[in-house]
């Protein structure tokens, strides 16, 4: 017999945070497309956010590889067609930031979306 799957682990809130970074189609920037991100990817990940693939807000910290945090609404919902027109550029968002296992998630409105210089 096969054991069933464990849960899987509680989300855990760590507050309210704005994040600074660049949002991707998690489809290419994970592994499909090289490069997925920046100016070159921006078309080929307007269509994939656009046909719901899930967004991401990826995260370059000063010291360390860039960190992929889920972007979805307060609600926990999508919000695909709301972040198309900010694809490939630097901006900052500002929600509660989740984390659930090795998945970060930021619940955000994406009314919150800044862009930023480079």
């Amino acid at each position: 017999t096969t054991e069933p799957a464990p849960p899987p682990p509680a989300p855990v809130s760590l507050g309210e945070q704005t994040l600074t970074g660049e949002i991707v189609d998690s489809k290419c920037y994970l592994g499909v497309m090289n490069p997925g991100n920046l100016i070159p990817h921006r078309a080929c990940a307007i269509r994939c956010l656009s046909g719901g693939i899930p967004p991401l807000l990826l995260v370059r910290p000063a010291n360390g590889p860039p960190q992929p945090v889920l972007l979805v609404g307060r609600d926990g919902r999508p919000v695909n067609r709301d972040v198309l027109p900010f694809v490939a550029e630097p901006v900052s968002i500002t929600g509660e930031l989740v984390r659930q296992g090795d998945l970060l998630s930021l619940r955000a409105d994406p009314a919150t979306i800044r862009r930023v210089a480079r």
